[in-house]
């Protein structure tokens, strides 16, 4: 009588290959966007200074401006990766991956990123708020577009640029740790608060940095892209002073982020491949 053979044990996936973007389009990328998007705000507060007669910039404007400036970042990533190949939605990490490790990765960078806010703030003595959301508004329709904004749009926008895009291209020549360490910092450098130009910078740029290794242990964007959110939607909460509405913004943004990238999750599986 013969036994079955035991099945054999399933191999994890195999990485994925890696783009083949060059270092210098990484920070290239960014300036384009960065020229991209600075044009285009100019377009529209032009536009609006002329229709209300006034050449102070509406809410309105700003948010607007703002949204075409995150649209230029992805245009810009798919811009440079393009001149390489035909890119396709997994080489910007939109692929999926393993729930709990992936958890565990981002308890442990968020974890990681409040302890170095906390000292970074007492070491400087920072109590206030970030007032860099004000110029969105203050009105109800504009609380609500101003919240799709930085929890939904945004977080997309520059994790499809910063990870999938920058980081990806630098870390062929810097490695993951140097390439994490460069995206970081430029990261955090367009976030800059001209009121407080070193207030933030650091924060930002770890949270840049461990983002990154993020999208290293997990090889997907998903997470990085739930963790930024969720960032935003916390920074965007105290900002208005909002204390149970946290978690309502989290979780919507979560599922709106869940129904914009769908679609791209079934492209990536039926994207045509180059012969």
């Amino acid at each position: 009588m013969t036994t079955a053979a035991a099945p054999a044990p399933l191999e994890p996936p195999a990485p994925p290959e890696r783009p083949p973007w060059r270092a210098w389009t990484g920070p290239a990328a960014l300036l384009l966007a960065i020229t991209i998007a600075l044009l285009l705000s100019s377009v529209v507060y032009v536009v609006g200074a002329i229709a209300t007669g006034h050449s102070k910039s509406s809410p309105g404007a700003n948010l607007v401006a703002t949204v075409l400036g995150d649209v230029a970042f992805v245009a810009a990533a798919v811009f440079f990766a393009q001149l390489a190949a035909r890119p396709t939605p997994e080489q910007f990490g939109l692929r999926p991956t393993r729930v709990r490790p992936a958890l565990k990765w981002m308890a442990l960078g968020y974890g990681a990123f409040w302890l170095v806010t906390a000292t970074w703030f007492v070491a400087l003595g920072i109590h206030d708020k970030d007032r860099t959301l004000n110029d969105l508004g203050g009105s109800t329709p504009s609380l609500v577009a101003a919240a799709l904004l930085v929890t939904v749009i945004a977080p997309i926008a520059e994790e499809v640029l910063f990870r999938g895009y920058i980081f990806t291209a630098l870390r062929g020549w810097a490695g993951v740790w140097g390439g994490a360490a460069i995206t970081g910092v430029l990261f955090g450098a367009i976030h800059i608060d001209p009121d407080r130009p070193t207030g933030f910078l650091l924060p930002l740029a770890f949270l840049g940095f461990v983002l990154c290794l993020i999208y290293a242990r997990t090889r997907s964007l998903y997470p990085c892209i739930a963790l930024h959110s969720i960032n935003n939607a916390i920074a965007y909460g105290a900002t208005e002073s909002w204390s149970w509405q946290i978690p309502l913004l989290v979780f919507g943004a979560l599922a709106l982020i869940t129904a914009v990238l769908a679609p791209a999750q079934r492209l990536s599986g039926l994207w045509p491949r180059a012969a």
